[in-house]
């Protein structure tokens, strides 16, 4: 019997060990093993054929996992065809931070992990002692219930092998929670820790069985995870570092990683896009090989926690002489990294570059300044970003260039009243604020004619039949243009869009759309009203003076041709102008619409020219317009002059009428 010179309840109370890592002391134990089978072939110059089988352990407990009816990972049995148990590795076993395993990275804590996670963990050993004949098999359980060992000892007769059994029974629950239940996920998993190891050729063959299933972890690293390895060296304060370059072939490895190793163990896993902007999953989709690059050390094996999850080296800041803080070693690596991927990575910062100089010239030319004066930023933009993060990215470029902006002008100004630049140097660096001024005031010019050129669009959509071969409704149209029960108290003057059909229209004093004459819901309304005072006496409101021009507006649907004798655009024209110079109409306000016998109505309905309405036409007297799309008459009687615009009209002169700027601004 054996007892430990420590209180292990408690100690192994201290080991820390994160929920989400269950697996750690599976990999313990296999480290065991593979430490077990190097110590034998330094013994054995004949033994050469290193086995570890790794059998999952499953409860009787069915769990619906991805469509399949798998048992939960209960646990696992680790066999090895090593050095076994003997008497001097017996002895460290029994002693906390064994120093037996120091010169092969061991930190003789391994085995409390097996607690931690594991209600007990049974061994069983065949070995034979050096220079003995016989085997001997040695028999007995590591828990907290017993923390006295009660090995059994006694010789083996029939046993023909050196075999040791590490079974770990039992998961706690809140492990046992957190373990992958696929058996290919557990051997990914594996192979990742155990990297270095089996890109050794001498690396001990190593199988994973969970019952019928049975997986070479060796000829599944070689055919998931084919490599190209290619080894640099590098040194920071005269500490020297290895890095591996590893191309690995396999579409689920899922991102680029740089490993932080000891002891040939994987200890920190880093995700290289973090730290290389333009490296990301195109380097898979492109070139069809993630990267992972493993980085050694002595430095690494001499400065790694006890239980293997962190290394003892501070994050950044002044270090001590001859040795290198986490954030020195990154920042090298990452050099290194970028220098062998250089190829692949210049092809997708040029691929990223041009797709950002497209997106800013002509979906948001808002940003196009910034690839002008903010290249670093830009620079730093990642390659595959959606197009609604690309414009949060350029959105947050474009405030920082405003804030410099803003700065400089401030700092320029400053020297110049304190006398503290010369004029030749002042009107140098004028310039230069200018010339960034006028870029930002062009992109911000550009991001209005791009939007023309959508509404456009959108108005050109809208003529056309839907998939149902209806035409679209008249409130479609009706809020492109400008959208209804709204007034232009309420709206900025981007929000609407009478442009389309004159740009002088624009800039009216009061406007309003679809809203009832006196805001009686039962009262008859004109589809838009524009009201305007004299330039000499414009002002916002209705002050009751009287009003030099009514602008009116009727839109109907594209192609309708139902129309009447008292149900048609041309008469609702004249029936809403008749009101107003009756003095029956009151505005939104509930004040009375003033005009007189010189106030000019320009009355127009928006309509495509159908059958039944070119008979009305006819009757009215209107003259063709000289394009041959449109109509207007002039009655003298009423003052008013009334035009009928196609919605081809409209199209075609807003686009004369923009497309100088689309060209110029390239939109």
């Amino acid at each position: 019997m054996g007892e430990y010179s420590i209180n292990l309840a408690g100690r192994v109370r201290n080991f820390s060990l994160p929920k989400n890592r269950p697996l750690i002391p599976l990999f313990e134990a296999i480290v065991n093993s593979l430490h077990a089978i190097e110590e034998r072939k330094k013994n054995d110059a004949e033994f050469i054929c290193g086995l570890i089988k790794i059998e999952i352990r499953r409860s009787e407990e069915n769990t619906l996992f991805e469509d399949q009816q798998l048992s939960k990972i209960d646990g696992f049995f680790i066999t090895d065809n090593g050095i076994g148990f003997n008497e001097r590795n017996m002895k460290s076993f029994l002693e906390s931070d064994s120093t037996y395993k120091a010169d092969i990275g061991g930190k003789g804590v391994g085995r409390f992990s097996w607690l931690k996670t594991f209600k007990k963990a049974h061994i069983t050993s065949i070995y034979k002692e050096q220079n003995e004949f016989n085997f001997c098999k040695r028999d007995f359980e590591f828990s907290l219930a017993n923390p006295s060992i009660d090995d059994s000892l006694n010789e083996c007769l029939t046993a023909t092998d050196f075999s040791t059994v590490i079974k770990l029974e039992s998961y706690l629950t809140e492990y046992g929670q957190e373990v992958p239940n696929q058996t290919e996920m557990i051997a990914k998993l594996i192979v990742q820790h155990f990297l270095v190891y089996l890109l050794n050729n001498s690396c001990p063959e190593i199988i994973l069985c969970d019952n019928k299933i049975q997986i070479n972890l060796n000829d599944f690293f070689k055919e998931k995870y084919k490599t190209e390895e290619n080894l640099a060296e590098f040194t920071i304060n005269n500490i020297i570092f290895n890095l591996l370059n590893v191309k690995i072939q396999e579409k689920s490895f899922q991102g680029n990683r740089l490993y932080l190793c000891a002891d040939n163990r994987l200890v920190k896993s880093k995700q290289l896009e973090k730290y290389i902007v333009d490296l990301d999953k195109q380097i898979f989709e492109k070139n069809g090989f993630w990267y992972v690059g493993v980085l050694t050390s002595k430095y690494l094996d001499e400065n790694v926690g006890t239980n293997r999850l962190s290394f003892n080296i501070p994050e950044n800041g002044i270090t001590l002489i001859n040795s290198v803080s986490m954030e020195q070693i990154i920042n090298a690596a990452k050099d290194e990294i970028e220098k062998y991927l250089e190829r692949y990575l210049s092809q997708i910062n040029e691929e990223k570059t041009a797709r950002i100089k497209d997106y800013a010239t002509k979906d948001a030319p808002q940003f196009r300044h910034l690839l002008k004066h903010m290249p670093e930023e830009i620079s730093k933009i990642k390659p595959d970003l959606s197009e609604d993060k690309l414009d949060d990215a350029l959105h947050t470029i474009k405030r920082k260039f405003d804030k410099i902006a803003k700065k400089e002008n401030a700092t320029l100004l400053k020297k110049f009243k304190e006398n503290t630049i010369t004029t030749l140097e002042y009107e140098t660096n004028i310039k230069k604020q200018i010339e960034k001024i006028s870029d930002a005031n062009s992109s911000a010019l550009a991001e209005y004619v791009a939007h023309r050129r959508v509404i456009i669009d959108l108005f050109e959509c809208g003529l056309y039949k839907n998939d149902d071969g209806k035409f679209n409704k008249e409130q479609y149209m009706h809020e492109l243009i400008y959208p209804t029960r709204t007034t232009s108290d309420e709206l900025e003057y981007e929000s609407h869009n009478l442009w389309l059909i004159d740009e002088k229209l624009s800039y009216c004093c009061y406007i309003s759309s679809d809203v009832p004459f006196d805001n009686n819901p039962k009262e008859e309304r004109t589809d838009i009203l524009v009201l305007d005072h004299p330039v000499a006496i414009s002002e916002n409101k209705n002050d009751g003076n009287v009003f030099d021009t009514i602008i009116l507006f009727e839109l109907k649907r594209p192609m309708r041709n139902d129309y009447t004798d008292s149900e048609n655009p041309i008469t609702q024209l004249y029936d809403y102008l008749v009101k107003i110079k009756s003095g029956k109409a009151k505005d939104k306000c509930g004040r009375k619409i003033n005009v007189s016998s010189s106030t000019k109505f320009y009355l127009y309905a928006i309509c495509d020219a159908t059958d039944k309405l070119n008979r009305l036409i006819e009757n009215y007297s209107f003259s063709q317009t000289p394009d041959k799309m449109g109509y207007y008459t002039y009655n003298e009687r009423l003052n008013a002059y009334i035009e009928i615009l196609s919605y081809d009209k409209i199209l075609n002169d807003a686009k004369k009428r923009n497309r100088v700027l689309f060209d110029k601004l390239g939109v």
